[in-house]
């Protein structure tokens, strides 16, 4: 150990006194280990539990089907397995995602909720910041109403005020009392969702009459489940009690798709598993990018590093003649490097925070329905533990080599070689065999080139994905949700209200038009069944409602027939429009203006005369093919509380969001305004994992190319000053300078060549990872691979060229004076 601690302050003393290799040194291996540390924070976000609660022994059961391995669980289901008590302290449920409006004495706004089970809170083991949670005698027909605030509400919309607790809010114009405040730490069971409030499922039910007939159905999958593992139970013994009881739901009331018997216990996590699937795609590709260029970095930490090495031969010669042995020589030489990667892992962690912190706001996917959320991850102690041990790690991996050559040298040859002297290098057959720094190079050149044909494919993805047509002309446009539950606007009455409201924020200067419709495009939609003439059986059709001047209003063009107009309203002919794709799949391209398709509707059918075609949008997906589609007069149909507006502005929409808030403030001071968001960041929304492919992969070739750039010049300056006294006394004998410069830069491209052969071949094999992520381009795509080529060889010639200048001007007689 005391020799240990003696190598160590030597090796901080050379560090000292010759610092500018070492800060190149931690700052590219800094870049690297950054890049791998904050993908596996990424990865490792996968599997963080709740913020806030108690992660030992919180489990979460997932139903099982043949393409959804993590379905949730029906509620009547739940209700049953909740009498699991064996292996079980106790079973929760939730449901997440709903919105309420919340009406204050000056204005109303708009809260989102998650309903849970009574015993979500102890089951979940979160503690509160004052007051109670929710408890089993509050999730009963008949309970008063209770609610618990979540701490980043209370702030903000009650100014952390105390005496909230007790106090009466009304959700949906309905009182809960509020009994507690959520600990600033717990945001709720899912990572895509903040709850502002939590109520019981009992009252929950009462208001939400669709999802209260939802809950009745064994055979539709609602409700997250969660468990606490007693102290001592398994997650197989947790797994085979509510097997059992899934066993005797089978027997009672079969199921159409599965058996229940098909469960899945796993360790509860913030992240849902499905949205871990579906990234998988992602996570191989970045994974692989993180470790391509990890060992790029190391490539070009190790060319540095024999550099350093050589010059230093001559001290270690001289430690070796004074006894020094070959294991006490390497170890100075790797102690030196794993002082290195240790300082470069210690930045790397600290750039990781906000480098997971870009990566999680990626997954921020604007919407009319909710908020804007980035997704939360966080630095825990694997991260720390992982990045130690990847740095130190990387340190001995890149300086290895250099050690191996540096205590393996030859200490006669050595110590009797002048200062500079000229390596001979090695032949086989009369070839030049390529050296260390050649294979080096070679490698970042190779790594570099696959970075780069995946940079372009992503990059190429990203610029096809921003040029899809939606259908509409979403430019100038912002939308919201608005409701009006907490208002004392009466059923009949809201069809006017919201023609108005669409009338009057038209007059307003910054206002082309607005329009009213009852899901706006790119948005979950609903779908019904509907028979056209002439059809024998009814069709499952997507459909909307929207108001006379909604197809105006987005420029989605009419191809046949008429649009709405003022006049069709309640009194006058039901009628219909369809779009062109329904024209195709349904009529095979006969006329359908004319045509009756009927609704079944509770009252009974209902029949709808088709009066238009209009040109094909994208609905509900913004990469799925255009759906049939189905649109109805707004106002031939009762209006529910809430609907969608859509306004064009005269300038750009960002600049109006606030003013569109208020006016709708001003305009009804108890509108419930769900968000208010331009059309366009909606619609990048749908990008966002082009657009994070594109950056960081665009980041990463560019640091890679930097890389190899650098390993190319440092070898051929290394180059340079080794063969001096060769190139002075070629041009002493008459060789032109032009010529001394093409001879430089041929023996830099040899390692260029084949590391780009060895690259380009690898880059065919890995952009089979890439195929799931690519939009409108091959992954063999021959002008990427072109461009990826082009980029590479000029870069390897600009880097070669300050080397090449300085060989063809040095002037020979000094270069022959040095010996």
């Amino acid at each position: 150990m005391p020799d240990i601690l003696r190598d160590v302050r030597a090796a901080m003393r050379r560090l000292w006194r010759r610092p500018l290799y070492p800060i190149v040194a931690v700052g590219i291996l800094a870049l690297g280990l950054t890049a791998t540390i904050a993908v596996f924070t990424y990865i490792n976000g996968f599997y963080q539990p709740f913020p806030g609660a108690d992660a030992n022994g919180l489990v979460r059961v997932f139903g099982v089907a043949e393409d959804d391995p993590y379905q949730n669980v029906s509620f009547l289901d739940y209700v049953d397995y909740a009498g699991a008590d064996r292996a079980f302290d106790g079973i929760a449920a939730a449901q997440a995602g709903f919105a309420a409006s919340v009406r204050r004495e000056q204005m109303t706004e708009v809260a989102f909720l998650e309903a849970v089970s009574g015993a979500y809170f102890s089951v979940l083991g979160v503690e509160l910041y004052m007051g109670r949670g929710i408890r089993p005698d509050d999730d009963r027909p008949g309970a008063d109403p209770v609610a618990v605030l979540s701490h980043t509400w209370w702030q903000r919309s009650f100014n952390a005020d105390p005496s909230v607790i007790g106090q009466t809010i009304f959700l949906n114009f309905r009182p809960f009392t509020v009994v507690g405040i959520m600990s600033p730490q717990f945001l709720g069971t899912t990572s895509n969702f903040r709850p502002h409030v939590w109520i019981p499922i009992a009252p929950f039910r009462d208001r939400y009459v669709g999802w209260a007939a939802r809950a009745e159905n064994r055979d539709l999958p609602l409700v997250r489940v969660f468990g606490r593992l007693r102290e001592r139970a398994s997650v197989e013994q947790g797994l085979g009690e509510l097997t059992a009881l899934a066993h005797g739901l089978d027997e009672m009331y079969p199921k159409r798709d599965a058996e229940r018997r098909q469960l899945r216990l796993e360790a509860a996590t913030w992240i849902d598993p499905r949205a871990r699937l579906g990234e998988v795609p992602t996570l191989r590709l970045m994974t692989a990018a993180a470790i391509g260029l990890l060992l790029l970095v190391g490539a070009n930490v190790a060319n540095l590093l024999l550099a350093v090495a050589v010059g230093r031969q001559r001290d270690v010669s001289l430690r070796a003649a004074l006894g020094a042995s070959r294991p006490r020589l390497m170890r100075l030489v790797l102690i030196e490097n794993v002082l290195l990667s240790a300082l470069a892992g210690g930045i790397a962690l600290a750039l990781a925070y906000p480098a997971t912190a870009r990566l999680g706001s990626y997954f921020a996917r604007p919407s009319v329905w909710g908020e804007n959320v980035s997704r939360v991850v966080s630095v825990d102690l694997r991260v720390v533990v992982f990045a130690i041990a990847v740095s130190i790690v990387t340190g001995l991996v890149a300086g290895l080599l250099p050690a191996l050559r540096a205590s393996g040298s030859n200490l006669v040859s050595t110590l009797n070689a002048a200062p500079g002297a000229t390596v001979s290098p090695r032949r086989l057959f009369g070839r030049r065999i390529p050296g260390v720094h050649d294979l080096l190079v070679s490698t970042q050149v190779a790594l570099s080139i696959v970075l780069l044909v995946v940079a372009g494919l992503v990059v190429r993805t990203f610029v096809n994905v921003g040029n899809l047509d939606p259908g509409f002309a979403y430019g100038q446009l912002i939308v919201t949700h608005v409701s009006t539950s907490s208002t004392t606007l009466r059923p009949d009455e809201r069809e006017r209200f919201f023609r108005e409201l669409a009338q009057q924020v038209s007059d307003e200067p910054w206002v082309q038009t607005a329009t009213v419709v009852d899901f706006p495009l790119l948005s979950p939609h609903p779908t019904a069944e509907f028979r056209l003439d002439g059809a024998d059986q009814p069709s499952s059709f997507v459909y909307s409602r929207v108001i006379p001047g909604f197809f105006e209003a987005l420029g989605i063009g009419i191809v046949q027939g008429r649009s709405f107009s003022a006049a069709d309203t309640v009194g006058a002919t039901d009628v219909a429009m369809v779009n062109e794709r329904f024209v195709r799949l349904q009529l095979a391209g006969q006329d359908p203006v004319g045509r009756r398709i009927w609704w079944s509707l509770g009252e009974g059918d209902r029949s709808f005369e088709i009066v238009g075609v209009v040109r094909d949008t994208k609905t509900r997906d913004y990469f799925a093919e255009p759906e049939p589609t189905v649109y109805f007069s707004y106002p031939q149909h009762a209006y529910p509380t809430g609907s969608a507006v859509i306004v064009a502005t005269r300038g750009q929409p960002h600049s109006f969001v606030p003013d569109l808030s208020q006016w709708l403030r001003d305009f009804e001071p108890y509108l419930a305004i769900v968000n208010v968001v331009p059309y366009a960041d909606v619609v990048r929304g749908y990008q966002y994992t082009q657009r994070m492919n594109a950056e960081l992969f665009s980041i990463m070739a560019f640091v890679g190319v930097a890389l190899a750039a650098a390993g190319i010049f440092s070898v051929m300056s290394i180059a340079v000053t080794r063969r001096t006294r060769e190139i002075g006394i070629r041009m002493s004998v008459g060789a032109a300078r032009v010529d001394i410069g093409q001879m430089v830069v041929a023996r830099a491209l040899k390692p260029v060549v084949l590391g780009l052969g060895v690259g380009l071949a690898a880059s065919f094999a890995v952009t089979k990872l890439v195929r799931s992520l690519l939009y409108g381009v091959e992954p063999t795509d021959p002008l990427t691979l072109l461009v990826g080529t082009g980029v590479l060889l000029g870069t390897a010639a600009l880097a070669a060229y300050v080397p090449a200048h300085r060989a063809a001007t040095l002037d020979p007689a000094a270069a022959l004076r040095r010996e």
